[in-house]
């Protein structure tokens, strides 16, 4: 089974390598960061909310299965609020050649074999999202994994 680091790395990877595609630059750290080059995604284990729960061990007896809660969470330049959440709608868009969502759909082992994963909504949508000490336009992709 695939370990919580791996995970992290697979989806930093695979959202990394769609978007690279199309020969727009997003960077993609597999743990939150307190500087980052935009636009990014930090992949931050936790469903986000009142509950917040990350992982779910439960799922099965003998430790077969279990579930994981991400925020994806997604931040472009705030220096132009309208060209910023232009560009937020992209990577957050349900497809298109930016899309995270098409790029985890397209490829839901994340490259690792042993997980499944879906992005099953959006929280957290702002025209100014502090995160790491700075004002951006961003919002939480909710992605969950399940690891078999």
């Amino acid at each position: 089974m695939s370990s919580l680091a791996q995970i992290r790395e697979g989806l930093a990877n695979t959202v990394r390598t769609y978007v690279s595609a199309s020969e727009t630059d997003l960077y993609c750290y597999p743990y939150v960061k307190g500087t980052v080059n935009l636009p990014c995604a930090l992949v931050m284990p936790g469903g986000g909310g009142r509950d917040n729960k990350a992982g779910d061990f439960a799922m099965t007896m003998d430790r077969g299965t279990e579930k994981w809660s991400f925020q994806l969470i997604v931040l472009c330049a705030r220096t132009d609020e309208d060209s910023g959440q232009q560009q937020l709608d992209q990577f957050i868009d349900k497809g298109g050649e930016l899309s995270i969502r098409q790029a985890i759909w397209n490829t839901p082992d994340l490259g690792l074999g042993d997980v499944d994963a879906m992005v099953t909504g959006v929280a957290e949508y702002h025209g100014q999202y502090e995160m790491v000490r700075v004002a951006h336009v961003g919002a939480a992709l909710q992605v969950q994994v399940h690891a078999f």
